[in-house]
């Protein structure tokens, strides 16, 4: 059988369907004064949730907790997280946390590939000067044993 045959075999004839053979009558619907009797599904239960102490219905609230308090983090500036970035920060430019204001110092020329924020030339230039000034205030291991050297004395 062609996927030709299969979907003129599979569609309804609408022509045959009359709104008017379809009849509703009084005791299909429910009375007001039996919706008050209704009891709650089994099935569905309310938990509340230990991270922000809302209830949420069934076994799912866990991952939609999870995003909505992700979400509620995004930056205002250009909707990114900044923990995103902390850690390739520190690795590649030895700061400790990835401010947006320094390294995306205009949202308009934010470029990205995919999640990786290209950085601009500017900042490049910034970074390399914090890394200068960090080589030249760290003492190194010799220098330091010669000074405890010297204190000894």
């Amino acid at each position: 059988m062609t996927s030709q045959e299969l979907s003129d075999s599979v569609a309804p004839d609408l022509d045959s369907v009359a709104l008017d053979n379809i009849e509703m009558t009084p005791k299909e619907l429910p009375d007001s004064g039996e919706l008050d009797n209704v009891e709650p599904l089994d099935s569905v239960e309310e938990v509340q949730c230990p991270r922000c102490g809302m209830f949420h219905t069934g076994g799912a609230f866990r991952e939609a907790c999870f995003q909505a308090r992700r979400n509620a983090r995004r930056c205002a500036r250009y909707g990114l997280l900044h923990e995103d970035y902390d850690v390739p920060a520190r690795f590649f430019y030895g700061v400790d946390k990835f401010d947006c204001e320094f390294f995306v110092p205009d949202v308009e020329k934010l470029e990205m590939h995919g999640n990786t924020i290209i950085v601009p030339q500017e900042v490049v230039k910034k970074l390399d000067e914090h890394n200068e000034k960090m080589k030249q205030t760290k003492i190194s291991p010799q220098t330091n044993k010669e000074d405890e050297a010297k204190q000894d004395q």
